[in-house]
């Protein structure tokens, strides 16, 4: 399983936790960018972003919580991003955006909220590489797992079994050493405040694995 690590919440500056991150072995920065729309909080605008993501060499997990991510898409201007990830329930034309995703050259992924049905994307699931299920309430990092939510990585994992279909497999929300015997099956699993607002990040990314 890989591991992917969210900057979301850190107890010191998020520059100094992203060289932090650069120096263990997760295999992405998982990037969690908020607009205050269709979020209420704020995080990393566009200039922040092409700043702070600058001289990393890992690679990115870009997580837009956003209502218009072409505009992101289009303007983000950085090195080593793997994949970008859209969710479900905005209002915008899904397949369009995946396309461009895929024009720039990255991996396109699709979020799904809590509330969610997985029957939501089930139209997508042939041209995406990557489904997150949120195990929290975007937004906000430090939550605790919605238990519910895990149900979801054993229907899209079935499935992805039944029809052959080539996406991974991702979790994010209230991931820590008491949640991560609950998410088997998983190919990527995210962790923010468990990994960030600790002393020993490679200690803590080891034990998730």
């Amino acid at each position: 399983m890989k591991t992917s690590i969210s900057i979301l919440k850190s107890k010191i500056p998020r520059i100094d936790c992203i060289n932090n991150l650069n120096k263990t072995d997760t295999d992405y920065i998982h990037v969690d960018v908020m607009d205050g729309i269709f979020v209420p909080n704020k995080s990393l605008d566009i200039d922040e972003i092409n700043t702070i993501f600058k001289d990393n060499n890992k690679l990115l997990d870009i997580h837009l919580m956003v209502s218009d991510p072409a505009y992101y898409i289009n303007n983000i201007n950085i090195n080593n991003i793997n994949d970008i990830i859209i969710h479900a329930e905005i209002d915008k034309d899904i397949n369009s955006l995946i396309d461009l995703i895929h024009s720039k050259g990255y991996k396109a992924g699709i979020a799904i909220n809590p509330e969610t049905n997985i029957n939501k994307i089930y139209k997508y699931l042939g041209n995406i590489d990557i489904i997150l299920v949120m195990g929290v309430h975007p937004g906000a990092g430090g939550q605790k797992l919605i238990t519910s939510t895990i149900d979801k990585i054993k229907g899209l994992s079935k499935l992805r079994s039944m029809i052959n279909y080539k996406y991974l497999l991702s979790f994010d929300g209230g991931v820590n050493d008491s949640t991560r015997p609950l998410l088997d099956g998983l190919d990527i699993i995210v962790s923010g405040s468990y990994v960030c607002m600790s002393d020993n990040y490679q200690e803590k990314i080891t034990s998730l694995r």
